[in-house]
């Protein structure tokens, strides 16, 4: 059995360092390509690969022209691949430097566009044999050379140079008017009415979620002082369970512990009792889900005032001109964004209900006795308080590499960075990993839990807080100590289960051991018998007999089997009880006999003397 334990150990702290090294580079992504951070990706600064705004399509290479009202793509430009832009040849120009060109003129267009008083007008022009498309407006002679058609532009597209030069004369003056259109005094003023009847409508339906989550607070604080109180009536009503059966047991006769009747109805009263703690535990969780529920409900409000928010705004920017170009950026990273988190906080909250309703499972299971499901009780919180840490570590690191991936930072370097710091930490703190190791090893193994009393080498106390990492203990003068949960090697459970009381006295030899053991046996009896004290006895007080022989007397022992928790007030009652009895029964207490060697000696020189 040793070994195989040993090799659990071994085992479980094996997974846990594996698990702690490998959660800060969680994410669903590739394999790294480099595996140290400083070396940057395959496809960054690579002179080889074109920019991140261009496509490369064979022999040509295109980039887009946008729109600067709202960011729509009107067109792509066309210019011949260039495979190293480290050595551009003589007389080539990149794709993105002309596609920058083309922007920047076309803002100039836009500009003159609202400052004009008509709608400038798109022209198709010769210049240099090649065909050109400028735009001419009332205020200024000159028309602006907007964009140089080639040949490369009409290869791509599969047009004629002609066709595609009015194509893109008619995109660029609908574009034109557009923007003229919306830019109109009447256009907006209608808009700015609009956004602020949308902006009106946040604001009110903000102050209606705001006002249910103050409802929803109040609920939940009601409902978690009824759960406090129900749960201490609760206990009160299984102790009260406990001590009607065993009443019912006493008061039955003598013989019916030697028939099947008897045993048929001492089955009937443990399973009673059973059923008493069963359905707490239901009414508790029947309480916690309703108060997950109105936490669930707040959750959703929350999310649901974050994307009203969202939608609204993203909708004022899409209507006003000057906001526009902003629109299709709110629309894709925010929205992308999140989602993310949502998806991420839906998940926590998937996991921890998952985690509550598995516990909950495992506490009412019909084939565990019931002192093994009160100790199941007692640690589940803290075995469910690991469990939902951990799952929000590792989900809550997961959309972090997800987010630093939707801004294009480069996540392989990130992850390989990670699993360095990782290791490093992990070999850095042993004494840490230590603690979680050997906090796992508890809770999986029930050495003690919340409520119980332990000794821990010199240091005893009720145990007041317990986590993966340290033990907090409360000792008789009040006195917090916290323990490492490495430095925890043996432990003294006092009151797993079932505690004892063992009480020894010394009692002299004059008295007759028979009576002696006869008024033991009636106190303990009668206080066995006694409704305040049967529920805190789950069995008759033992009577062992004589244990030693010593000079000061005769060892008596009794044993007192007590429930958990009880023994100190057990055996305090049972000292006062056998001190009375004692002394109604004229019974002495031992205590250590002289004896004098030298009284012959000393009359011997006085006789001498004398």
């Amino acid at each position: 059995m040793f070994p195989f334990n040993r090799f659990l150990r071994l085992t479980i702290r094996f997974v846990l360092i594996s698990l702690m090294t490998i959660a800060l580079v969680i994410s669903w992504g590739a394999i790294a390509q480099s595996q140290v951070p400083s070396l940057p990706s395959g496809a960054a600064n690579n002179s080889f690969n074109p920019p991140s705004e261009v496509s490369r399509h064979g022999e040509y290479e295109t980039a887009s022209i946008k729109s600067p009202l709202d960011g729509k793509e009107l067109f792509e430009v066309t210019s011949p691949t260039i495979f190293n832009r480290d050595k551009i040849p003589d007389g080539s120009l990149p794709v993105e430097v002309r596609a920058q060109d083309v922007n920047e003129r076309l803002w100039r267009v836009f500009y003159r566009t609202y400052s004009a008083k008509k709608t400038p007008i798109v022209r198709i022009a010769t210049l240099n044999n090649r065909p050109i498309i400028q735009i001419s407006d009332d205020r200024s002679s000159r028309p602006i050379r907007f964009v140089t058609l080639t040949e490369p532009d009409a290869d791509f597209n599969g047009k004629t140079l002609d066709e595609l030069t009015q194509a893109w004369q008619t995109i660029l003056q609908d574009e034109v008017a557009r923007f003229k259109q919306l830019t109109t005094p009447e256009a907006v003023r209608q808009r700015l009415g609009q956004a602020l009847q949308i902006l009106l409508g946040l604001l009110i339906a903000s102050a209606v979620i705001w006002f249910l989550r103050r409802i929803l607070t109040r609920r939940q604080k009601t409902l978690e002082s009824q759960y406090q109180e129900q749960l201490t009536a609760s206990t009160n009503r299984v102790s009260l369970a406990n001590a009607e059966a065993k009443k019912a047991h006493q008061s039955a006769p003598s013989i019916s512990s030697e028939t099947i009747a008897g045993e048929e109805t001492e089955a009937r009263e443990i399973a009673d009792v059973r059923s008493h703690f069963l359905a707490t535990l239901q009414h508790q969780f029947s309480v916690k889900r309703r108060l997950d529920i109105d936490k669930f409900l707040k959750w959703a409000l929350f999310w649901i005032f974050i994307l009203m928010w969202y939608v609204g705004i993203a909708r004022i920017i899409s209507i006003i001109p000057l906001l526009m170009r902003w629109s299709v950026y709110v629309w894709s990273t925010p929205l992308t964004l999140i989602a993310i988190w949502f998806g991420i906080s839906l998940a926590i909250r998937i996991s921890k209900s998952l985690i509550d309703r598995l516990l909950h499972s495992w506490k009412v299971n019909p084939l565990i006795s019931l002192p093994e499901a009160q100790r199941i009780a007692l640690r589940s919180t803290t075995i469910a308080e690991a469990l939902k840490g951990l799952a929000t570590f590792v989900l809550v690191i997961s959309g972090i590499i997800w987010t630093l991936g939707l801004f294009n930072v480069p996540t392989s370097s990130i992850v390989a960075g990670g699993a360095i710091v990782g290791l490093a930490i992990s070999f850095g703190s042993q004494s840490l990993i230590k603690d979680l190791v050997n906090g796992c090893l508890i809770l999986i193994e029930d050495q003690f839990a919340l409520g119980d009393v332990i000794q821990i080498d010199n240091k005893g106390g009720l145990v007041e807080n317990l986590n993966l990492r340290v033990t907090q203990l409360r000792n008789n003068e009040g006195q917090l100590i916290t323990i490492p949960n490495s430095a925890i090697a043996n432990v003294c459970n006092l009151t797993r289960l079932w505690s004892r009381v063992d009480f020894s006295i010394v009692v002299d030899y004059d008295n007759d051991p028979k009576q002696v053991l006869d008024v033991l046996r009636q106190v303990s009896q009668q206080m066995y018998q006694e409704p305040d004290w049967c529920d805190r006895l789950p069995e008759p007080p033992e009577v062992l007999g004589i244990d030693d022989l010593s000079h000061t007397g005769m060892l008596v022992r009794v044993w007192l089997k007590t429930a958990p928790m009880q023994q100190w007030s057990v055996g305090r009652e049972f000292r006062l009880r056998v001190r009375q009895a004692f002394e109604a029964n004229n019974i002495r207490i031992g205590k250590p006999q002289s004896i004098t060697y030298n009284m012959g000696l000393n009359s011997h020189i006085q006789e001498e003397t004398l």
